[in-house]
């Protein structure tokens, strides 16, 4: 599994408010239900919220900056790579503990001596493959007394160190980290009935390399979507923020859509009924008696969207209205009304 500072894109020094920042981006960009269609979102998400809960913890995170976890959370072995912290060091001793040609009963050239003692070296940094494939690559460069002539093999004619150094340059250019370039930012306007039925569209990449995307049933304002490019090597991916365009009648706020409505002072008193006009169709919605310019009515499931197949509330704020043209009636009412509060 990758490093937790990797998946979340932030520096081993970050502050925890930086780590929480990084991790509601990334969250908000591969929840699984704003990326239906793409089967890796579940576990981008899931390695985006594994590496916050290593890394928000103090203790957590600073066992793992002194590689006593994994990035998994599981413990370490020591030593970490099955050989000392300066192997070195370690084969330095070794090579001073090996025994003598005289004590072998070989007669070895210092040479092959010098030969043995790199393979050893190679075997102890780097794995008995690498030595072997060093030995295959040296055995046909000998002549027919058993020398070994001029050879490019790795470690047969360079002093010991500057091999290593080649292999380690050999090591970084294959593991060298590919190149990304920077993504391209994009805005996209949508209707709320848009943003409650969800909708195809497309990019154009460079000079006509179109992609399609989808913006998810219930993406609220504000939402990115990643769409990846065509080619990576010629362009970064395209981020798109999903705007909602403004309603005549409705606003959102999330998943909850809000909208007002007037009703009369008889109707606010006394109680009653209206038909709204939703996002989804025409219902009716009860006014309690006594309500006021104050009184919001919510009404489940008529938002937008959201996850396991819910939906977010809608919100209708009633004001008061008074009649067009004064009523005597009521002024009158009103009158009386005063003057009875003063008695």
């Amino acid at each position: 599994m990758r490093s937790p500072y990797t998946v979340l894109g932030v520096n081993t020094t970050a502050k925890a408010e930086d780590i929480k920042s990084a991790y509601r981006q990334l969250a908000k960009i591969w929840h699984p239900d704003q990326n239906p269609d793409d089967p890796q979102a579940g576990n981008r998400f899931a390695e985006i919220a594994h590496a916050y809960k290593l890394l928000i913890d103090p203790e957590t995170r600073l066992r793992f900056d002194h590689g006593h976890i994994d990035a998994m959370g599981r413990r370490q072995a020591r030593p970490a790579r099955g050989f000392s912290a300066n192997p070195f060091k370690t084969f330095k001793e070794n090579m001073g503990k090996a025994p003598s040609a005289q004590a072998s009963g070989a007669s070895q050239s210092a040479d092959a001596m010098d030969e043995a003692k790199f393979e050893d070296m190679v075997v102890h940094i780097f794995g008995d493959a690498a030595a072997k494939k060093t030995k295959e690559q040296a055995a046909p460069d000998r002549d027919h007394t058993g020398q070994r002539t001029k050879t490019d093999a790795p470690g047969m004619d360079e002093d010991p160190l500057t091999t290593l150094d080649n292999l380690f340059k050999k090591w970084k250019s294959r593991h060298k980290p590919k190149t990304v370039l920077p993504a391209t930012h994009h805005q996209a306007e949508i209707t709320l009935e848009t943003a409650l039925a969800g909708h195809e569209d497309e990019i154009v990449f460079g000079e006509g390399e179109t992609v399609s995307y989808t913006i998810p049933p219930g993406t609220v304002d504000g939402s990115e979507i990643v769409v990846s490019s065509p080619n990576p090597q010629i362009y970064g991916d395209a981020i798109v923020t999903v705007r909602h365009q403004k309603h005549p009648r409705l606003r959102s706020s999330g998943s909850d859509i809000h909208g007002d409505h007037p009703v009369e002072l008889a109707e606010a008193v006394l109680g009653g009924s209206f038909v709204y006009d939703g996002l989804d169709g025409p219902l009716r919605i009860e006014i309690p008696e006594w309500s006021g310019s104050d009184t919001v009515l919510q009404i489940k499931g008529k938002g937008l969207p959201t996850t396991f197949g819910r939906r977010g509330m809608l919100h209708v704020h009633l004001r008061v209205m008074l009649p067009e043209k004064p009523d005597p009636h009521l002024m009158d009412l009103m009158r009386s009304s005063k003057k009875a509060w003063y008695l």
